[in-house]
């Protein structure tokens, strides 16, 4: 059940980008505090001097005058000769914008922005996923059309033995949560140090993106089984909050908050041995560490659970996720550590 329970967290790594916090490049406030975008060097803006023939309002300073003393000269470009005030000397020279014997007219120029080269900048490309935000349990958030992942789950041992096992699992997403609702579709494959894929379940996730970075999601995880898989059938609900603490790229930049209710492997370690038909709680506190690191501590229903979420590369859309659960010993029979790898990808939105 607990391997079961694992590959949640880590089967679609980019759960957490389809719920907003990543976009490809312009994502966590990347790009917007560049001195130019890199389409500045398409933009070609042009600046004109008025030339003869403009019908201009100039304001003109008297070299004699007070301070700030300026006299308007109207139509000058029309090649009137601008007369000077009573008791001012007329100003030498030619009126404004009327050429000189000789020069060459001003002819405007298309002038392209350029970069600012004494601006030093230090934003880089994000990371191709984010950590995860829990470790066992499921999120308020989900993946739509364009989103997949492979998972792999592993443990030291199970409960109550000392025999290790993993679970491997494929996940997909559909429709489009942002704009109405989205479902996931995960295909977990159980018991990979026995008889591999004889056993296994498809679990189903509908979520929906809300606003002031809420998701809320209602599933089934083992909503269809084969073989002999110790999970069973578990609905749940559940709701993430996203809190913004800082900038993505400093330190201590985010909280996520989740809780939500189940039944089936949701529910306490007693209650299940009792055949009682209750429901449980579990919860889930993520705080990112770093842009690509987050820590967990989480409440599986059954006992709790502390682990890192780590995206190694900032290229490559791999998270890992290392934990300790059964820390309280209200269920099982002592810590484990288990371990989860998750790789997401995107495809063409047809």
């Amino acid at each position: 059940m607990i391997i079961q329970l694992l590959l949640l967290g880590i089967l679609l790594p980019l759960d957490v980008a389809q719920a907003g916090e990543l976009e490809p490049w312009q994502a966590e406030g990347f790009g917007d505090k560049l001195e130019f975008s890199a389409h500045a060097a398409d933009l070609e803006p042009v600046f004109f001097q008025p030339i003869q023939g403009d019908r201009t309002v100039v304001l003109l300073t008297e070299p004699n005058a007070g301070e700030g003393t300026v006299h308007p000269q109207s139509e000058i470009a029309q090649g009137d000769p601008a007369t000077a005030p009573e008791g001012m000397t007329p100003r030498q020279g030619t009126p404004l914008h009327r050429g000189i014997p000789g020069e060459q007219p001003f002819i405007p120029q298309r002038i392209p922005f350029r970069p600012r080269t004494d601006v030093t900048t230090t934003q880089s490309k994000p990371y191709a996923a984010s950590p995860a935000i829990t470790v066992m349990t499921p999120s308020g958030y989900g993946a739509g059309w364009g989103s997949a992942g492979f998972g792999l789950g592993l443990q030291e041992r199970t409960r109550f033995t000392d025999s290790s096992d993993g679970v491997a699992g494929f996940g997909i997403g559909f429709g489009n949560p942002r704009e109405n609702i989205g479902l996931t579709v995960g295909v977990t494959v159980t018991d990979l140090w026995g008889d591999a894929f004889e056993d296994g379940s498809v679990s189903l996730k509908l979520h929906r993106q809300l606003p002031n970075d809420f998701g809320i999601a209602a599933g089934v995880q083992g909503a269809l089984t084969w073989g002999e898989t110790d999970g069973g059938t578990s609905g749940y609900g559940v709701v993430t909050k996203r809190f913004i603490l800082d900038e993505p790229e400093n330190l201590w930049s985010q909280v996520y908050l989740t809780l939500g209710v189940g039944g089936g492997q949701y529910r306490s370690e007693s209650d299940i041995e009792a055949g009682e038909g209750t429901v449980g709680l579990f919860g889930s506190v993520a705080l990112r560490v770093a842009p690509p690191v987050s820590a967990i501590a989480e409440w599986t229903g059954q006992d709790l659970t502390l682990g890192l979420s780590v995206v190694p590369f900032r290229n490559i859309p791999l998270v890992i996720s290392p934990a300790i659960t059964d820390i309280t010993g209200s269920a099982g029979d002592g810590t484990r550590f288990i371990l989860g790898i998750g790789y997401g990808f995107t495809f063409d939105r047809f």
